[in-house]
């Protein structure tokens, strides 16, 4: 086992050298991350996607794209009439958002009489009955036909909160296979349209990133070989065997315990809960804020992804009355907005460390987890003593 641990050690490096030098080429320049737009649903994948999809759009192949996607998303041949579909593809809006009705639907393509409704989620929450307001209008407008398409990086199920509790049917979809098989099938098909491929190609690159599933071939490669050799196969058996509780542990000594330092340095408390039904994390607080702490937060610990941060409260106040809006204190240093839970606000760590697997295990060795969360918590007290805000 300590061979087989050096020898991928040894690989490891020597893929760090090969990165650095890639990066000295400019491969791995991708014009997405440069702007700024990596995880904009609406201002990049969305628009991306439906330009794509459109007959009409600027790529040029016509409905080829189209056609693609919905052999590929498993639709019959002949269900849209693709020369009669509408350009008016994405961003539609349905009318005002009420329990069974409205909302903004994030693409559409229709011909008429069918419809193929696509809810697109890089990494936002579900709203309250989303898909059954969706659902409820594909069902008004196309009597003949229309299928619900929910599209996540992972392909997970929508929450029984966007679907009112009620059966609905809908397809599940996600960024790591259907849309990744559907880009490199559109390079194929803009073969000769050099400007339209390479977009599409970067594009790619960037769902790739995104779904943790960028790791260089060459590499992945060596890596299979080394841990597939008859010698090696029962030492990796065993360390698969504790790979939750090495992750867990990981997280402990990496994050958790620096933040318990962190807050005996300031005079306050840290706690966590690991154990909160589908939730988990941890907490740092004074007694004189009132039940409010500074959280590092998590609504999936069944795999810790969408970390994020923000305040809210270690033990709910008592109140006569519930809150409301006029108890929101919206702080510019976190970038989403507040909500009743969140009255202060809150936000999700950075891509990069956003999904505490095993992908970012160097991240959180290094101290990047611990530092964004240090620095995030700085910035937050700072904001909160400036403008003289007391804990409710």
């Amino acid at each position: 086992m300590e061979s087989l641990l050096s020898d991928i050690s040894q690989l490891y490096n020597e893929s760090k050298t090969d990165a650095a030098r890639r990066t000295e080429q400019g491969e791995f320049f991708n014009i997405f991350n440069i702007i700024g737009l990596r995880s904009e649903e609406v201002r990049l994948h969305s628009a991306f996607i439906a330009e794509l999809l459109n007959p009409r759009g600027s790529h040029g192949t016509g409905y080829r794209f189209l056609q693609a996607f919905l052999e590929i998303v498993g639709i019959p041949e002949g269900y849209l009439d693709l020369a009669q579909c509408s350009q008016n593809i994405t961003e539609r809006s349905i009318g005002k958002i009420t329990e069974t009705e409205g909302g903004r639907i994030d693409i559409i393509i229709e011909d008429g009489n069918h419809a193929v409704i696509i809810e697109n989620k890089i990494h936002a929450i579900d709203q309250k009955h989303q898909l059954l307001r969706y659902h409820n209008y594909g069902a008004k407008h196309f009597p003949k036909g229309f299928m619900l398409i929910y599209l996540t990086l992972d392909g997970h199920d929508a929450d029984s909160y966007s679907l009112g509790d009620k059966r609905i049917d809908y397809l599940t979809i996600s960024y790591e296979h259907e849309i990744r098989e559907w880009l490199n099938k559109c390079i194929e098909i803009a073969e000769g349209k050099s400007l339209a491929q390479s977009v599409i190609k970067q594009y790619c690159e960037l769902v790739k990133q995104l779904t943790y599933t960028d790791m260089d071939q060459n590499y992945k490669d060596k890596l299979m070989s080394l841990i597939l050799k008859p010698e090696n196969v029962i030492s990796v058996g065993e360390i698969l065997k504790v790979q939750e509780d090495w992750r867990e542990e990981l997280i402990d000594k990496h994050v958790w315990k620096p933040l318990e330092k962190y807050a005996l340095s300031k005079g306050m408390r840290f706690d966590k809960d690991l154990e909160y039904g589908g939730e988990t994390g941890a907490w740092i607080f004074k007694k004189e804020w009132n039940f409010y702490a500074l959280f590092i937060w998590t609504d999936r610990k069944y795999d810790w992804k969408d970390m994020y941060v923000g305040i809210s409260w270690y033990e709910e106040p008592k109140r006569k009355n519930k809150i409301c809006k006029k108890d929101y204190h919206p702080l510019s240093c976190l970038h989403e907005p507040p909500c009743d839970k969140w009255p202060y606000g809150w936000e999700y760590l950075p891509d990069e460390i956003r999904n505490w697997g095993y992908n970012i295990t160097e991240q959180l060795v290094n101290g990047d987890v611990f530092d964004f969360i240090k620095d995030k918590f700085e910035e937050i007290i700072q904001e909160l003593e400036e403008r003289e805000l007391a804990m409710p």
